[in-house]
């Protein structure tokens, strides 16, 4: 599987770099019941992955990982504040709620190896499901590949 993690993965790529579950919308129109927005468009959707790969592109590779980690934090605080676009399908949405939590949950001072063990504390559905998330991520946001 190539996302948790997604997310992660960037972190990953910048050679061993390296929010809270905070799944509160602002429980105003457009979100579903997971608690994402729905209403996000392609380009704030995309532009978000885009913006967290050139954040993480900046970081030096020696730094504390820390840095990382808090930038994954942040990524994942404004990705759920932005939520996904309206006809995400049902799988690919919990897929990256999964992957949220998932970067969520790591603590302040993760290490690369800590990111690598993401996937082992996913259930098998959780695993398909972000990678199904994957998938539409790749599909539809191809810049990002």
């Amino acid at each position: 599987m190539r996302t948790a993690l997604t997310l992660a993965g960037f972190v990953l790529v910048l050679g061993g770099l390296a929010g809270c579950g905070g799944g509160d919308s602002d429980g105003g129109d457009g979100a579903d019941s997971g608690g994402l927005p729905t209403s996000a468009s392609k380009e704030e959707f995309c532009g978000n992955f885009k913006s967290l790969a050139e954040d993480l592109g900046k970081l030096d590779p020696n730094a504390d990982p820390s840095t990382a980690v808090q930038a994954l934090h942040d990524a994942a605080d404004h990705m759920r504040a932005t939520g996904t676009p309206a006809d995400i399908p049902d799988d690919a949405r919990h897929g990256l709620e999964v992957t949220l939590d998932a970067i969520a949950g790591l603590p302040d001072d993760a290490t690369a190896e800590d990111i690598g063990k993401l996937e082992e504390s996913l259930s098998e559905q959780e695993q398909k499901d972000a990678s199904a998330f994957d998938s539409y991520l790749s599909d539809e946001c191809p810049e990002l590949g």
